[in-house]
């Protein structure tokens, strides 16, 4: 067996979606959808704390090998309304059970003119790696996970971007997961984004059939002017999922 750990930014949790084939499945497409009260990436509202509705789909490969396509509506208060993210890359599991996972991301904002944005073009490429385990054998299951991210030009062309994040999960009693994060957003000393900042979200979630429901809380650190606007939002965020 294989496991393929694919990861996105969805409307209002940073998820990650695993697809495990066998020898007899060696291609696997799945579809995932969402519907957000916020789109919350990296510590600030993508939609002005308003409802998001996101949506993609995922191909895996036995072989470690994945791609997907994922959107989103988004409100930057200008001609930007919707986020296309296309992503690929391979993943797999070394012998003592740490998973990984290494990749490369591209956003797309289309209809986006430069004109109506300061600072240039929304578009952008990020390449990342992860590190994923799961304690065997301990009580709550816990799992971390790193993620580590490189934009050589983030968006609106503010210059080089460098992102880490470090989740826990626990598996609680009665299926209820119990998820922790800290991010922390870096920029090139030559970068025109402003200073960095920290983040953290802690959350709950629980499956009920063939749905995810998910409530988490968002907030900053350290007080400072993030790149999305006067501070990382503080936020409790829902968010109904589904994959299939």
């Amino acid at each position: 067996m294989k496991k393929i750990i694919t990861f996105m930014m969805a409307g209002s949790i940073m998820f990650f979606s695993s697809i495990t084939l066998s020898e007899e499945h060696i291609h696997e497409i799945s579809t995932n959808v969402a519907i957000s009260t916020d789109y919350m990436y990296r510590g600030g509202s993508q939609t002005r704390e308003q409802p998001a509705i996101s949506g993609g789909f995922d191909y895996g490969h036995a072989s470690g090998v994945y791609a997907g396509i994922w959107a989103s509506n988004v409100d930057f208060g200008n001609s930007a309304n919707i986020e296309i993210d296309y992503y690929g890359g391979l993943a797999g599991e070394f012998s003592n059970g740490i998973g990984w996972d290494v990749g490369g991301l591209y956003y797309q904002y289309p209809g986006v003119k430069s004109s109506d944005d300061v600072g240039g073009d929304f578009d952008f490429f990020e390449v990342y790696g992860s590190l994923e385990y799961t304690f065997p054998n301990v009580q709550l299951e816990p799992t971390i996970s790193t993620f580590f991210a490189y934009s050589p030009d983030y968006f609106g062309e503010v210059g080089d971007s460098y992102y880490v994040a470090i989740d826990l999960g626990l598996s609680l009693p009665y299926g209820i997961g119990l998820a922790f994060q800290y991010g922390n957003q870096m920029f090139d000393d030559n970068a025109t984004a402003g200073e960095d900042y920290q983040h953290y979200s802690v959350g709950i979630s629980k499956e009920i059939s063939t749905f995810t429901i998910d409530a988490s809380w968002y907030g900053d650190i350290d007080d400072t002017d993030s790149f999305w606007g006067d501070g990382p939002s503080e936020a409790i965020v829902v968010s109904i999922s589904s994959s299939f």
